[in-house]
């Protein structure tokens, strides 16, 4: 299995997350394999994409909830258990995939991941509110949003 050569390429659908774009992703390409991405970079992209939805207040629905417990490493006890919340509850909000949360889960959620993330938790209420609904796409570019990010918290 021999490797080709590295390359930038587009990665579509982020961790299931059909909407997300992201151009100029390094990738490498495998004769046998064709590309593949880095764990390292495709966990800064992840990492970023969080970061958005927290910056940017977008509201988190089912998919969502699904993508950032993924992301923080946790089962759906151990976020229910970290929210003070029964799994059940996690449970309900993933299989409501395109339904918004509730104003005060939204919150808790934002808040438990802007401290896995290093960033500082906006002291209001209408900071961290999403009052965005999700765009059919969001496109991101490694190079001016990853990169930028990964220099801010690093």
């Amino acid at each position: 299995m021999g490797k080709i050569k590295e390359t930038e390429g587009t990665l579509k659908g982020l961790s299931g997350l059909d909407y997300v774009e992201v151009l100029h992703v390094p990738m490498s390409n495998y004769q046998d394999l064709g590309f593949a991405i880095h764990s390292k970079t495709l966990g800064e992209i992840e990492r970023a994409f969080a970061q958005t939805l927290i910056k940017d207040r977008y509201q988190l629905r089912g998919q969502e909830v699904k993508f950032l417990r993924s992301l923080l490493g946790l089962s759906q006890r151990q976020l229910a258990e970290k929210l003070k919340l029964s799994h059940v509850s996690i449970l309900k909000w993933e299989k409501a995939t395109f339904k918004p949360l509730d104003l005060v889960n939204e919150v808790s959620l934002k808040v438990l991941l802007s401290g896995f993330l290093g960033l500082k938790s906006p002291a209001s209420l209408e900071t961290l509110t999403g009052n965005h609904p999700i765009p059919k796409k969001i496109v991101l570019d490694y190079h001016s949003d990853i990169i930028r990010t990964r220099k801010k918290t690093a």
